[in-house]
């Protein structure tokens, strides 16, 4: 299993608000875009994939949804709008949820009470994590673990708090190139590095 985390700074827990966010200051296109990347190829679509979108824009507490090919997900088509029409799935099933619980909203996609930090402390605790850097290990030349956990931001930058606590819990930095590339430029390398280290 392929992991990808997307923090989302901005990203509003609204599902009313969820549209007004594209293009504009919360950018929820960029999620849209590392959901569809992480999913889909040419002709075909990955079923050894899940993706958590943590929201941090919310009056009470982050909510992270849950993408699981594997239990079922299915994505209307590779567009944006897609996942847009998930995503204010999830969020209405949100709405009054009680903190650090879990609700499913579809097949193959859920809604935790919970956001960054605890995702990582409860969830992802013994999976081999990855955090995305300019400084970190050539991803050429790792050799894969199995069921890896990769962390990215959105258009704005991680906390550093947030980074230094996943690499407190043992994650490896990870470089793709010095030049700083779109998060879902990075979701598509990764598969292609690790696609291509299967075929070796």
């Amino acid at each position: 299993m392929r992991t990808f985390v997307i923090r989302s700074r901005q990203g509003t827990t609204h599902p009313e608000r969820i549209r007004l966010q594209v293009g504009a200051r919360g950018h929820l296109e960029v999620v849209a875009h590392c959901v569809l990347n992480a999913f889909f190829y040419s002709c075909g679509f990955r079923d050894d994939v899940e993706v958590y979108v943590v929201l941090d824009s919310a009056p009470d507490f982050p909510r992270t949804v849950h993408f699981s090919a594997q239990n079922g997900l299915s994505l209307a088509g590779f567009h944006e709008e897609a996942v847009y029409a998930l995503l204010e799935q999830a969020l209405r099933m949100g709405i009054n949820m009680p903190h650090e619980s879990v609700r499913e909203a579809a097949p193959g996609v859920k809604v935790m009470g919970f956001g960054f930090e605890r995702l990582f402390r409860m969830e992802l605790a013994e999976r081999p994590v990855f955090v995305l850097s300019p400084k970190g290990e050539d991803a050429r030349l790792q050799a894969w673990p199995q069921n890896p956990v990769f962390v990215l931001s959105d258009h704005l930058e991680m906390p550093k708090n947030s980074i230094k606590g996943v690499l407190r819990q043992g994650a490896t930095r990870l470089s793709l190139g010095r030049r700083m590339l779109f998060a879902s430029q990075c979701i598509v390398l990764l598969h292609h590095e690790m696609d291509r280290a299967l075929s070796l």
